[in-house]
Formats: structure tokens, C-alpha cells, sequence
């Protein structure tokens, strides 16, 4: 990936994965194209957007955190993250010290089951 990426390391893993801060809205954009998800559209909000990324600097999994809470991790095209990502990440939140919502790992299952944002989504952010 030999575009610009501003984004932070704010975890390595002991083989080389790591997880990133997005901050740019270029690393929101890119972050969603690569991911094909609309995580672009989170930038600017009262939110913090991590990126689970393989050795290569590919993303595999993003965390939206809320305050100290996990309330979402998706995989690509928001599907639910692949098991092995899933242990990567909960490292993360335990050596982090989050908490992680009840259905932070199924959101984007109960998406589409509803056909969009969930109740709590459309609270949050004001959509439907």
C-alpha cells in the first residue's frame, strides 16, 4: 500500500499486525475503500476508528470505539471479522482496558437483518 497513510500505530503485535488510529479524513476514505465499508463517513464524530492491520499494512478488521467502549467491529464489506482477527483485537481491548458492547462484534449482522442502522444508531446519530 504505497499511498499516503497518516494513520498511527497504537499496538504492534510480536509478528508484525498492528492496529492504527485513523486520523485523517484521507485515512477515513481510503480506510473505506480498502475495507469496501463506509467507515469514511464516521470522520469528524464523537468517535475513535481503529484499524487491525496484517504485516503488510492491509486492514482486515475496524473498531469503532465510542468514549472507552467498543461498539462495533466489522470486517470487510462489514461483514462479521474472521475468528483470528477477532482474537487479535480482543487482545487489544483487554490490554487497552475496554469495554466492549454486547454486540459489538454482531452489529453488523443485526444491519442487515433491519435493513440499516440499528435503534441505538439512529439515536446516536440522529439518521432514519
Amino acid at each position: 500500500m504505497d499511498e499516503v497513510d497518516d494513520s498511527v500505530v497504537v499496538f504492534s503485535f510480536e509478528d508484525g499486525w498492528r492496529i492504527v488510529e485513523l486520523l485523517t479524513k484521507f485515512d477515513y476514505q481510503r480506510e473505506g475503500g480498502l475495507m469496501g465499508n463506509c467507515v469514511g463517513m464516521f470522520y469528524d464524530g464523537p468517535h475513535t476508528i481503529y484499524s487491525l492491520r496484517n504485516s503488510l499494512n492491509e486492514p482486515r478488521a475496524n473498531i469503532l470505539i465510542v468514549g472507552r467502549e467498543v461498539t462495533e467491529v466489522a470486517g470487510r464489506y462489514n461483514t462479521v471479522p474472521k475468528p483470528k482477527y477477532i482474537i487479535r483485537v480482543k487482545r487489544f481491548f483487554a490490554e487497552r482496558g475496554y469495554t466492549v458492547a454486547p454486540t459489538a462484534f454482531l452489529i453488523t449482522e443485526l444491519r442487515s437483518r433491519n435493513g440499516g442502522l440499528t435503534q441505538n444508531e439512529t439515536r446516536r446519530y440522529g439518521a432514519g
